[in-house]
């Protein structure tokens, strides 16, 4: 039995129709995943580590960052990293912006000595008192936060969940870092003590 011209057409036109519905399906699926995964950190939760703070030498590991203020940035660095230099002025004067919000600052440098860290924060003067440096030691934090280049720093809230991260150098004394807090870590329910630098 010979189709007719009008019903070829009508059954092309049919199974065009359905291939186009169910593409449309198909990428509607793949777009809500992206949607759903969208900014959803690698690292979900503060690894574990040890490190030496500076100058003192003391050791201090994951734990001692937990449940205290509001949060936590974990910044790693180097001094023999040029982008760093450029970034560490302005990352120190946005940590003094918030020593009173409840929010703390480790600057953890990698692949350093001792000697390089202390001739290169000398330049800085006094630090604000909501900030912690401290050396890795071990060689492993990199490796631990997934990272591959410095600077990078991530956001931890006080249970040491990972709210955002920043890769590379940023504009910390734009306004949005400072007003963006209440949506990373949550508004300052009562007076925030201020946070102490070990």
């Amino acid at each position: 039995m010979k189709m007719s011209f009008f019903t070829k057409l009508a059954l092309i036109f049919a199974l065009l129709g359905l291939t186009y519905l169910y593409a449309t399906y198909e990428r509607n699926k793949f777009v809500q995943m992206d949607e759903e995964n969208l900014g959803a950190p690698v690292l979900k939760n503060l690894p574990s580590f040890n490190l030496e703070i500076f100058p003192s030498a003391q050791k201090m590991s994951n734990t001692d960052l937990l449940g205290k203020g509001r949060g936590f940035y974990f910044h790693i660095w180097g001094s023999w990293c040029g982008p760093c230099e450029e970034e560490m002025p302005q990352f120190l004067d946005y940590a003094r912006k918030l020593t009173n919000e409840g929010v703390s600052f480790l600057l953890v440098a990698v692949n350093d000595k001792p000697e390089d860290v202390a001739k290169f924060m000398k330049r800085f003067g006094q630090l604000p008192p909501n900030v912690t440096i401290a050396i890795d030691t071990e060689n492993k934090i990199m490796e631990k936060f997934g990272t591959f280049k410095v600077p990078e720093t991530f956001l931890f809230d006080k249970q040491g969940k990972n709210v955002n991260k920043f890769v590379g150098p940023q504009d910390w004394l734009a306004d949005s870092y400072v007003t963006r807090l209440n949506t990373w870590l949550g508004p300052i329910s009562a007076p925030m003590i201020q946070v102490e630098s070990h």
